[in-house]
């Protein structure tokens, strides 16, 4: 191993307790990275919930759900703000209007 690597490890391992981790993405974009996903699980959660009523795979849902670390919230929102959810345009930019309001500053 060179000096310079040493150095570095060194450096690094000195170091490894004061960095932070730092987020350059805001939460809004966080949150629309995932949106597919939201609406997917909105679709599934509809059908498991209101038409197949299906106790069993609407509890599996919302457990992945939770262990996705999604807000229930929007889940929510979007199952009983629109009658159709076969458009994701509008469900994406409902999740998208929910997003915005949920993270402005009070």
């Amino acid at each position: 191993m060179t000096s310079l690597v040493k150095k570095a490890i060194e450096f690094l391992s000195r170091k490894k307790g004061e960095l932070i981790e730092l987020s350059y993405q805001p939460r809004v974009y966080k949150g629309r990275k995932d949106q597919g996903k939201v609406c997917s699980l909105t679709r599934e959660l509809v059908n498991a919930q209101f038409q197949l009523c299906d106790d069993e795979l609407t509890n599996r849902l919302w457990e992945e759900v939770a262990n996705l670390n999604i807000d229930p919230q929007r889940i929510i929102n979007l199952m009983y703000k629109y009658d159709s959810h076969d458009d994701l345009t509008a469900m994406i930019d409902a999740d998208s209007k929910y997003l915005e309001s949920s993270f402005e500053i009070k």
